[in-house]
C-alpha cells in the first residue's frame, strides 16, 4: 500500500506544480524555471504525463481498474512522458529541429500503422491457426482443392462433406493456393492478412483517406484485427461487399464515373463476396439492383433510333447477364447440380423444401430467441451482456469457448464503446454538414442497418462484419472531406484526431487480448501439433500405418490427426460427429471406431 500512496502523492504534488504554473500563480515566481513551465511545452506535458502515470497506480490497487488494461497504458504514457521531457534536455545541447520537424503526429501515426500492420503480417505468416472453423473445413477444404491432402488421407464428416459440394470456396481456393506455393498451412492465413491490404489500399486511393487513418481505424475494430491473420473466410468476403457498397456510395454522390475501371471493380468485388460466403449473396443482389441504373445509364443511351436502341439495351442487358453468372456462379452451380442455389442448407420455397443435406441452425440461446432480430443485433453491436470470463481473452474470433447453446455465444466483436463513437460522430457530421455526401451517406446507412439487422444469425457479427468496416470507412471519409470545407471551428474533427481515438481503443482492444493477435508468437504448426491439448497422442500411436479409423467426436482438431501432417506414417482418417450410436456405425463402415 506504501509505494501506490507514495506513488499518488508524488503524482497529484507533480499536477499541483502544473496547475499552478499554467495559472501564472505568484507562489512559483521564485522558482523562474517552475513559474515559465508552460512556455516549455514538451517539458510541461511530459511533467504531466509522468503525474498521471503515478497517480493511475492506486486505482490499481485498488481494483478500480482491471490491472491488465492499466498496466499498458501506465507503460505509454510513462515513454511518453520521459521521451517528452528527455527532449526538452537534449534540445539545449543536440540541434534537434530536422528531428522535431519529421516527429509529428501524422508520421508517428504512420510509423505506427506501418509496424502494426507488419506485426500482423508475422502472425499470418509463421504463426500456427486457432479456432474452430478454421480445422473443422476452412483449412481442410484448401487441402482437399489443391490435392494436397487426398480424400484417401482424410474425409469429412458426412455434412461436411456436403459443404465442399456446395459451399462458396473462393477464399478456400485462395488459401489453398498460398498453402501449395509456400508449402506451409500457416501460409493459409495470408489470404485474410492481404484482403485487409488491398481494403487499405482501396480507401487511399478510392476515396483518398490517409494511410495512417484507414489502417488504424479499421484494426480499432476488434472483428477486423482478430481475423487480419487468421484462415477464417470472414473478412475476405467482407472486404469484398464492402468494397460493393462504398463503390455504389461513390456513384450515387457523383464522387467517381462510371467506366470499365468501375465496373470491374463492381463485378471483382461482388464476385468476391458471393462466391465466398452464403450469408453476403441477398446483400450483394440488393447492391447490384441499386447499382443496375447506373450500368443501363451508362451503357444504354437513347438515340431516336428505334433498332440501335435496342441493340444497345441488348448489348448492355447481356453484359448485366454475364456479369451476374460471375457474381452468382456458386448458387447458378447449385441450382443446376442440386436443385437448390444455397446447398447444402435447407431452404423453402413457397412451402417446397429444397434438396438439402442440413437444417439452419438451431442453438441459440431462449432469452436471445424471445428477442426481435433487430434488438438481438443491437444488443450484440453494443456488446451488452457479451463478455465471458471463460474465454482466454475478452474478444475471440467468433466470440465463442463457450457452448453454442449459452446466452453470450457469439455475442459482440466490435467494442461497444467504439460502436458508440462512430455513430455519434457519423450523426454529427450528417447534421451539422448537410451536403450531397453526407445525406446520402445518411441514407445509405439508414438502409444498410435494419436490413444487416434481419438477417439470419445477424447477432454473430462476423459473419456481416461490413456494417462496421462500412460505418467507419464513411466516417474516415466523411471527416476527410469535412477538413477541405469546414470552418475554424470545425477543425477538432479531422484524421489526425480520429486516428488518435481510434489508437487509444485499439491499445485497449490489444492489452485485453494480452496482445495474441498483434504481436507474433512464432508458434509453427509444427509446434501446435505436438501439444497434447489438441492431440492426444496415445491415438495417434494407436493407429496402424494402412489402417482405415474413423475418428468420432474429435472436432475441431480432427484434421490433425491425417497421416499428411505425421510423416512417414500412411494411414486412412474419416471424421464423424457422435450423433449416435446407430449414426456412427452407419457412417463409419468399413472403419475401425476411435472415440
Amino acid at each position: 500500500m506504501l509505494v501506490p500512496l507514495i506513488s499518488l502523492v508524488l503524482g497529484s504534488f507533480l499536477l499541483l506544480i502544473s496547475f499552478l504554473s499554467y495559472t501564472n500563480n505568484p507562489i512559483l515566481k521564485n522558482v523562474q524555471w517552475l513559474f515559465k513551465l508552460k512556455s516549455n511545452l514538451h517539458l510541461f506535458w511530459g511533467i504531466n504525463l509522468i503525474a498521471l502515470t503515478l497517480i493511475l497506480g492506486i486505482f490499481g490497487y485498488l481494483n478500480y481498474i482491471d490491472a491488465s488494461l492499466l498496466r499498458p497504458i501506465r507503460y505509454i504514457l510513462a515513454i511518453m512522458g520521459l521521451g517528452l521531457i528527455s527532449l526538452h534536455l537534449l534540445r539545449k545541447f543536440i540541434p534537434l529541429k530536422p528531428f522535431l520537424k519529421f516527429l509529428k503526429i501524422k508520421n508517428i501515426l504512420t510509423i505506427f500503422s506501418v509496424a502494426i500492420l507488419v506485426s500482423i503480417f508475422l502472425i499470418a505468416f509463421f504463426d500456427a491457426n486457432y479456432g474452430g472453423d478454421a480445422f473443422m473445413y476452412h483449412v481442410p477444404f484448401a487441402a482437399r482443392i489443391w490435392g494436397i491432402i487426398s480424400p484417401e488421407q482424410y474425409t469429412f464428416e458426412d455434412n461436411i462433406e456436403n459443404r465442399l459440394l456446395g459451399f462458396p470456396l473462393l477464399t478456400n481456393f485462395l488459401q489453398g493456393f498460398f498453402w501449395k506455393i509456400l508449402n506451409r498451412p500457416e501460409a493459409t492465413n495470408l489470404v485474410c492478412y492481404f484482403s485487409l491490404i488491398v481494403f487499405i489500399s482501396y480507401l487511399t486511393s478510392y476515396l483518398k483517406i490517409p494511410f495512417y487513418l484507414s489502417t488504424i481505424a479499421l484494426l480499432a475494430v476488434p472483428m477486423v484485427h482478430m481475423h487480419a491473420a487468421r484462415s477464417y473466410i470472414d473478412l475476405p468476403s467482407n472486404v469484398g461487399v464492402s468494397i460493393l457498397i462504398l463503390t455504389t456510395y461513390l456513384l450515387y454522390a457523383n464522387r467517381v464515373q462510371f467506366n470499365h475501371k468501375t465496373f470491374l471493380k463492381i463485378v471483382l468485388s461482388g464476385a468476391i463476396a458471393a462466391n465466398s460466403k452464403f450469408q453476403l449473396i441477398p446483400i450483394v443482389f440488393l447492391v447490384l439492383c441499386f447499382l443496375f441504373p447506373q450500368v443501363i445509364n451508362k451503357y444504354w443511351k437513347i438515340n431516336g433510333n428505334g433498332k440501335k436502341d435496342l441493340r444497345a439495351l441488348s448489348k448492355t442487358l447481356l453484359l448485366c447477364f454475364l456479369a451476374s453468372t460471375i457474381i452468382f456462379a456458386t448458387p447458378i452451380k447449385n441450382t443446376l447440380v442440386y436443385q437448390n442455389p444455397f446447398y447444402p442448407v435447407k431452404i423453402e420455397i413457397a412451402g417446397k423444401v429444397l434438396n438439402h443435406n442440413e437444417t439452419k441452425p438451431n442453438f441459440m440461446h431462449q432469452n436471445l430467441r424471445n428477442l426481435p432480430p433487430p434488438l438481438r443485433w443491437g444488443k450484440s453491436i453494443l456488446e451488452i451482456d457479451a463478455f465471458d470470463d471463460r474465454r482466454p481473452w475478452k474478444w475471440t474470433l467468433a466470440m465463442d469457448f463457450i457452448s453454442w447453446d449459452q446466452e453470450r455465444f457469439g455475442i459482440g466483436g466490435y467494442f461497444g464503446g467504439y460502436v458508440i463513437f462512430n455513430l455519434i460522430l457519423f450523426l454529427y457530421i450528417v447534421c451539422t454538414n448537410r451536403d450531397c455526401e453526407s445525406k446520402i451517406a445518411a441514407l445509405l446507412l439508414v438502409i444498410m442497418t435494419p436490413i444487416t439487422s434481419i438477417l439470419p444469425q445477424s447477432y454473430e457479427l462476423r459473419y456481416y462484419m461490413y456494417w462496421m468496416i462500412v460505418l467507419v470507412s464513411l466516417n474516415c471519409y466523411l471527416v476527410c472531406s469535412l477538413v477541405d470545407k469546414s470552418s475554424k471551428n470545425k477543425q477538432w474533427i479531422n484524421p489526425k484526431n480520429f486516428a488518435l481515438i481510434a489508437t487509444g481503443f485499439m491499445l485497449v482492444f490489444m492489452a485485453q487480448t494480452r496482445y495474441f493477435f498483434t504481436i507474433p508468437e512464432f508458434a509453427s504448426f509444427e509446434s501446435q501439433l505436438k501439444r497434447t491439448d489438441i492431440i492426444d497422442q496415445n491415438i495417434l500411436r494407436n493407429i496402424k500405418d494402412g489402417e482405415k479409423v474413423c475418428l468420432v467426436h474429435k472436432v475441431p482438431n480432427t484434421f490433425l490427426y491425417n497421416s499428411y501432417f505425421h510423416p512417414p506414417r500412411n494411414y486412412s482418417v474419416k471424421a464423424e460427429f457422435n450423433l449416435g450410436e446407430e449414426f456412427v456405425q452407419e457412417q463409419c463402415k468399413g472403419r475401425r471406431i476411435i472415440e
